[in-house]
């Protein structure tokens, strides 16, 4: 996780980038008027392509979502009333994903795309955003509309109800054809006056996934093979190596030493019966060295090593 914030937990304070309220509910909004107000995420130089994140807000008022997009929106600007997130520098931002928040959920020009009648995202937003309001309708009031959470996939009435089709709300994963290294920023845009409109969050997490290894997976795959191979190689050679040095550590070393002790009685027609005599300590030291292998006469099996 790279980016969170919780406003239900009463130890959480807003970015200082982003306006405090605690009624009616606490939660981090705009300061400034006719503007974005932004929160960077470092990252801390990862490498990665997807990021994956949900925000949980609320709404004062009349946000617009994408209706009064124009030829002077970008995204370097306020070019939705909502949620931003990208990655880059200012000056030089890329787009990751968007949540808007529509003026109500019925059709109107300044309401979310999918009413019908909403504005249409732009360019490089695409379908890469949710939307929607929190907003029965079909009056509009100065209020903050607390009752309809934003984003969450539910209470989307009237003409938004498809609005709240997709099943991963309110998550979203994007995932980039290349790997990125660059910091993340979340900014909270409206174009009007904040007595008219404003946005806020109550919570958000913001996740990436870092890529393990980023300069083997800018490999093609026929290098990735004869790394593998040469790899593989290596460490044969090891174990054969290994298995030669024992062998031979074995030949030298090895001694075996077969002892037998044994009392042979001697049965003789001229001495008494009680005399005897006996033999004993009969040793044979015998050293095989063969290949490293060692075998025992059959006619010694009763000798012992």
């Amino acid at each position: 996780m790279v980016g969170y914030l919780n406003m239900t937990d009463p130890t959480q304070l807003c970015p200082v980038s982003w306006q405090t309220f605690t009624s009616p509910r606490s939660m981090c909004g705009k300061k400034t008027t006719a503007a974005c107000d932004s929160l960077k995420i470092p990252t801390a130089g990862a490498s990665y392509r997807t990021v994956c994140g949900w925000f949980r807000g609320y709404q004062m008022g009349s946000p617009d979502a994408f209706g009064l997009i124009n030829s002077a929106f970008n995204l370097e600007n306020e070019y939705v009333d909502g949620i931003s997130i990208t990655y880059g520098s200012p000056g030089n931002r890329h787009h990751v994903y968007t949540y808007a928040a529509g003026v109500y959920e019925l059709s109107d020009w300044n309401a979310c795309p999918c009413t019908e009648e909403g504005g249409s995202s732009s360019w490089f937003v695409g379908y890469d955003y949710h939307c929607e309001s929190g907003n029965p309708g079909p009056g509009r009031e100065s209020v903050w509309y607390v009752s309809d959470v934003l984003w969450d996939g539910k209470q989307c009435g009237g003409n938004e109800s498809t609005c709240c089709n997709s099943h991963d709300l309110p998550w979203f994963c994007k995932t980039f054809p290349n790997p990125i290294s660059e910091n993340l920023e979340v900014r909270i845009c409206t174009d009007q006056e904040l007595s008219n409109e404003n946005v806020a969050i109550e919570s958000f997490e913001l996740y990436i996934s870092v890529q393990a290894n980023t300069a083997l997976a800018s490999m093609d795959t026929s290098t990735v093979i004869g790394i593998t191979f040469a790899i593989l190689f290596v460490m044969f050679s090891l174990v054969v190596l290994v298995a030669v040095c024992v062998c031979c550590l074995v030949k030298r070393k090895s001694k075996v030493i077969l002892r037998h002790s044994a009392t042979i009685p001697s049965t003789h027609n001229m001495i008494e019966t009680d005399q005897k005599d006996t033999i004993t300590d009969i040793e044979r030291d015998i050293t095989m060295e063969t290949n490293c292998v060692y075998a025992v006469p059959a006619d010694l099996s009763d000798y012992y090593i």
